[in-house]
């Protein structure tokens, strides 16, 4: 029981944790403001004036229709969509044999993943007032459009190589494959946006990204409002959820200490 106690009093801490990790994300966007795109560059023209290009770093908000960057739209890699941002994930689902506690062969089921990319493809966000360019990193983007989501049986072969359109993935040892899931998630161009980081200059035009400096950086398909009410929502649950296991934590501890 002491055991399960510690185990208890772990989640306690996690979920206190996400809990801050939430609130921090709250109050960011709560306290930076949202900029019209003309206002952002006036600020930066007015930063390099003063103290000439590169020096220029501000936390803000950008919202409007995402548009595709200068080279034009892209391909998802697995359901080849046009798109301005991409992300998939393929896993392999297979069965292992191992000796349980008292060397009894038994069989588990587990999963590795084989791929996971997420574009870096820079693109723009338009308002009224003009486009900003956005650098996404290897950010996900919150409420992308799932597009993909199969699970296919292995056909039982041996080869150690997977092909799936454009992608050619080495399997290792395919024996005991149950099957492969694949999943994409893609922004459409004209979709609505916004994007929570910092407009900067370092690479000599300016580009809202991730801070340099840490900090919060978000990019969704969903408006401000509703994130905003989704991380309260997280902030109430995980802290209830926290002091509930903290007291349970500690319940079981005496308990077990006592018996």
């Amino acid at each position: 029981m002491i055991w399960i106690g510690l185990a208890v009093l772990v989640a306690a801490v996690v979920c206190a944790f996400l809990a801050r990790a939430a609130h921090g994300r709250a109050r960011s966007m709560e306290s930076t403001e949202t900029l019209p795109v003309q206002d952002l560059r006036a600020l930066h023209d007015a930063a390099v004036q003063a103290a000439g290009q590169g020096a220029f770093r501000y936390r803000c908000e950008v919202e409007g229709l995402v548009r595709p960057h200068k080279d034009g739209a892209l391909k998802s890699q697995l359901e080849s969509l046009e798109c301005v941002w991409h992300r998939h994930k393929i896993t392999r689902k297979y069965e292992e044999t191992y000796h349980d506690s008292k060397g009894r062969r038994q069989r588990r089921t587990r999963t590795e993943t084989l791929s996971d990319y997420t574009s870096t493809t820079a693109f723009f966000v338009e308002d009224a007032t003009g486009k900003m360019v956005i650098r996404p990193g290897k950010h996900e983007v919150i409420g992308a459009e799932k597009v993909l989501d199969r699970f296919d049986v292995h056909d039982g072969g041996t080869a150690n190589r997977l092909e799936l359109g454009p992608l050619r993935l080495n399997l290792g040892r395919s024996d005991g494959t149950i099957g492969f899931k694949r999943e994409e998630w893609i922004v459409r161009p004209g979709s609505r946006f916004y994007v929570h980081g910092e407009a900067a200059d370092t690479n000599g035009r300016l580009a809202v990204g991730e801070p340099a400096e840490g900090g919060v950086f978000l990019m969704s398909v969903k408006t401000e409002e509703e994130l905003l009410r989704s991380e309260n929502n997280n902030v109430l649950g995980f802290g209830i959820g926290s002091g509930v296991a903290a007291v349970a934590g500690v319940v079981l501890l005496v308990l077990g200490i006592i018996h």
